[in-house]
């Protein structure tokens, strides 16, 4: 999908990532964990984590299976903030690999900031947007996809197409 800065005149995000207004590229993958498949998996509603919960998985993973940044978004309530300071502080104090993360206000209501790095979805949307996958796929080489973009200019800085949170387009002349 167009990323955050490709918008329409009045100032609305772009919607179709063929748009020629299109500059960037988010590319969403519907991910399918298999602990979502355990019995009573879905009975477990995520969104009552608390912010020091879901620091605290966070930093299981940055500590024990990642040797970078694990990339994470932590979803806090204001009420929340202090103890969450206290446990980062914490960490960094005590070189549990703390590198950072992203904070996000928590929205009780389940109102959210478009195109997040991870939203929790149903079964159902999963396979829903599993299939708009495969309808879209023009391609099952996804090399051969990337030299559609990539013009061999620039070796040296590394992958052309998709080297952080979007994909950036070559300019149109």
């Amino acid at each position: 999908m167009p990323s955050q800065s490709d918008k329409d005149e009045n100032g609305r995000l772009l919607d179709d990532p063929f748009d020629p207004r299109c500059t960037e590229w988010l590319v969403e993958i519907p991910v399918e964990v298999l602990w979502a498949n355990l019995p009573g998996a879905d009975e477990i509603d995520i969104s009552k984590f608390s912010a020091l919960a879901q620091t605290d998985f966070y930093m299981q993973v940055q500590k024990y299976y990642t040797a970078h940044n694990t990339s994470a978004t932590i979803e806090l309530r204001e009420s929340e903030v202090e103890d969450l300071a206290k446990r980062i502080y914490d960490a960094i104090q005590t070189d549990e690999g703390y590198i950072s993360a992203a904070l996000l206000a928590r929205f009780d209501d389940h109102q959210t900031f478009p195109r997040l790095p991870f939203e929790p979805i149903s079964k159902a949307q999963y396979e829903q947007l599993h299939q708009e996958v495969l309808l879209r796929r023009r391609t099952d080489d996804f090399q051969q996809s990337l030299k559609r973009y990539d013009s061999g200019e620039l070796f040296e800085a590394g992958p052309a197409g998709c080297d952080s949170d979007k994909c950036m387009l070559p300019e149109q002349k």
